[in-house]
C-alpha cells in the first residue's frame, strides 16, 4: 500500500469518528431567545414578509432570522417555513385594515371579517354606518392567535400563477418609501416592480402595483340587479377625472348626480354596463361627497345607489406671468367671461360615440413649461386666477399634434386664447389647443390620433411662444396629464 493511499485512510476515519460529535454539538447548541420546547411554524404566504411576520407574531426580524438561520431577511420565498418563538407565538396579533372598495358597507366588511358592525364601528370611531366612503382605511380586530405547530397542521399554500395584482393609487405628499413602509416591501422591490429608476420621481394618480399582494377580498353589498361597482381612481383628487362603471344583470336606464351636476351616462352592453366620466373642478373643498344613482328597471321599479366618495385638495402652488407689452387689456374680467362662456358651451355637450381609447398621447414634443392648476398673478397682481390647462414651451412652428381621433367642433380666433382648435373625443371628453401660429383643421373634420392639427404660437393672453393644452370632462377643465397616465375607458 503507498504512502499516499495511507494517509488517505486514516483522514476518512478520523471523519467517520467526529461527524457525529459534531452534530451532536450543533443541536444542543441553543437557539438565540427561542425555547426549543414551544415553537410554532409559519408557513410564509404569498406578499408576506420577514417583518410583516415578525409584526404579526409581535417579535422582531433579528429574532426570527437568528431562530431560522437566515442572513438575508428580504431573501424569504413562498411555502418557506418559519420557526416563531412560542412567547410570540402567544402574541396578539398585529390589527388588519381594510381599504373599502366601490359597493362595500360597513355590514358586509363586518361579515366578511367575522365581528359585527357595532364592534367595527366603535373600532373605527365611526357614528353613522352610511358614511363610510371607498378609499378609507378601516381597522378590523386582531385575527386570532395563530396554532401552535403539529405536523398535520402544516399546509403548503402556494399562489396562483394568474393571480390578479393590488394596485395602490399614490395620493398628494406620499413617497415611494412611505407607501413601501405601508406594504411592509423595501424601497427598491416596489421601484423594480413599477419600472421606476428614479424613486423621488412618483405623483399623486400614479398606478403602483405593490409586488406579491392580491387585492383585498370584496364584501360587495350591492341591490339587484347591480352586480358589480368601478370607481377609478378611488380617491379623487381636485382638478383631476374619474370613472364610475355599474354593471347590472338586467337591462336598466339610469340617471344620476354627483357635485349637483347631473351624469352623462353611456349605457352599453344591452343597457348592461354603465360608465361615467365625472371632473372634479378646481376649488372643490376636500371631505367625502355622494354619487346619488337610480336605476330604472324594465317594470317601472326605481332602484336607488349612492357611493361616497372622497375628494381630496390638489395641492396646487402659485406663480406669477408676466405677459407681452400691449396684453394688459386681456385680463379685463368682461373680455375672459364672455370668450368663456363660448368655450364652456362647445365644451359641455355631449356625444355618445366616443373615440379615444387607452391614455391620450402628448400634444407637442416640448417640455412643460406650467402645469394645471397653479394660481396665477398677472403681472405683480393678485393671485386669484386658476391655469385651467398644461402649458408646453416651444418655438414658434413647432408642430402641435391631436393626442387621440375625435372631431374638430371650433377651429377659430380668440381674444384671450388667440388662435384656438377644440377636438370632441367623443363621451363628454373634449381638448383644446390655445395660441397657435397656424391652423391646419377645420370645423367637422376627422382627425387621427398623432395629426399635426397646428403650430405653436403667441396668440392671445401670452408672455412668449407656448401651447396651452386644456381637457374638459363632462364640462369640467381637469388636469390633462392625468389622462396622459391613466386609461379611462
Amino acid at each position: 500500500m503507498s504512502r499516499h493511499l495511507a494517509l488517505l485512510i486514516v483522514l476518512l476515519t478520523l471523519l467517520v469518528f467526529m461527524l457525529p460529535a459534531a452534530i451532536s454539538a450543533q443541536e444542543a447548541t441553543p437557539v438565540p431567545g427561542a425555547s426549543q420546547n414551544n415553537l410554532t411554524i409559519h408557513v410564509v404566504q404569498r406578499g408576506e414578509t420577514l417583518f410583516r411576520i415578525a409584526l404579526r407574531y409581535g417579535t422582531t426580524v433579528a429574532e426570527l432570522a437568528a431562530l431560522n438561520g437566515i442572513t438575508d431577511p428580504g431573501s424569504i420565498f413562498v411555502g418557506q417555513r418559519l420557526l416563531v418563538p412560542g412567547s410570540a407565538a402567544s402574541a396578539p396579533a398585529a390589527p388588519q385594515t381594510h381599504v373599502v372598495q366601490p359597493g362595500e358597507t360597513l355590514r358586509s366588511i363586518a361579515e366578511l371579517y367575522g365581528t359585527n358592525v357595532e364592534a367595527l364601528a366603535a373600532l373605527n370611531n365611526i357614528i353613522d354606518v352610511n358614511t363610510i366612503y371607498v378609499g378609507q382605511v378601516l381597522n378590523i380586530s386582531a385575527p386570532a392567535a395563530p396554532t401552535p405547530f403539529t405536523q398535520n397542521t402544516v399546509t403548503d399554500q402556494q399562489p396562483a400563477s394568474n393571480a390578479p395584482v393590488l394596485i395602490h393609487i399614490v395620493q398628494p405628499g406620499e413617497t415611494l418609501f412611505r407607501i413601501a413602509t405601508r406594504y411592509g416591501i423595501a424601497v427598491n422591490e416596489l421601484a423594480s416592480a413599477n419600472g421606476i429608476s428614479d424613486p423621488s420621481l412618483i405623483y399623486a394618480g400614479q398606478q403602483l402595483v405593490i409586488p406579491g399582494f392580491e387585492p383585498p377580498q370584496l364584501a360587495l353589498d350591492l341591490p339587484a340587479p347591480v352586480t358589480g361597482l368601478d370607481v377609478l381612481p378611488l380617491v379623487l383628487i381636485e382638478g383631476e377625472a374619474a370613472r364610475i362603471r355599474v354593471t347590472t344583470s338586467e337591462s336598466v336606464t339610469m340617471g344620476g348626480t354627483f357635485l349637483s351636476r347631473t351624469l352623462n351616462v353611456i349605457s352599453e352592453q344591452n343597457n348592461r354596463q354603465h360608465t361615467m366620466l365625472i371632473g372634479v373642478p378646481l376649488g372643490t373643498t376636500s371631505g367625502v361627497y355622494t354619487l346619488s344613482l337610480t336605476l330604472f328597471k324594465a317594470d317601472g321599479i326605481q332602484v336607488p345607489l349612492n357611493i361616497n366618495l372622497q375628494i381630496l385638495a390638489g395641492g396646487y402652488s402659485t406663480e406669477n406671468i408676466n405677459l407681452l407689452a400691449g396684453r394688459d387689456n386681456l385680463l379685463e374680467p368682461s373680455v375672459e367671461q364672455a370668450e368663456l362662456d363660448i368655450i364652456t358651451r362647445v365644451m359641455s355637450s355631449f356625444s355618445p360615440q366616443r373615440y379615444f381609447d387607452g391614455p391620450l398621447g402628448l400634444p407637442a414634443a416640448a417640455a412643460i413649461t406650467s402645469p394645471f392648476g397653479v394660481i396665477r398673478s398677472y403681472n405683480g397682481g393678485e393671485a386669484s386666477r386658476r391655469h385651467t390647462g398644461t402649458d408646453f414651451a416651444g418655438a414658434p412652428g413647432t408642430s402641435v399634434l391631436a393626442p387621440a381621433p375625435g372631431i374638430v367642433v371650433l377651429a377659430d380666433t380668440l381674444n384671450v386664447r388667440g388662435l384656438a382648435t377644440v377636438i370632441d373625443h367623443g363621451w363628454g371628453v373634449f381638448t383644446g389647443y390655445w395660441h397657435q401660429a397656424e391652423q391646419y383643421v377645420q370645423v367637422g373634420e376627422t382627425v387621427a390620433s398623432g395629426q399635426i392639427i397646428g403650430t405653436i404660437g403667441a396668440t392671445g393672453r401670452v408672455t412668449g411662444a407656448h401651447l396651452h393644452w386644456e381637457l374638459w370632462v363632462s364640462g369640467v377643465p381637469v388636469d390633462p396629464m392625468q389622462w396622459v397616465r391613466l386609461s379611462f375607458p
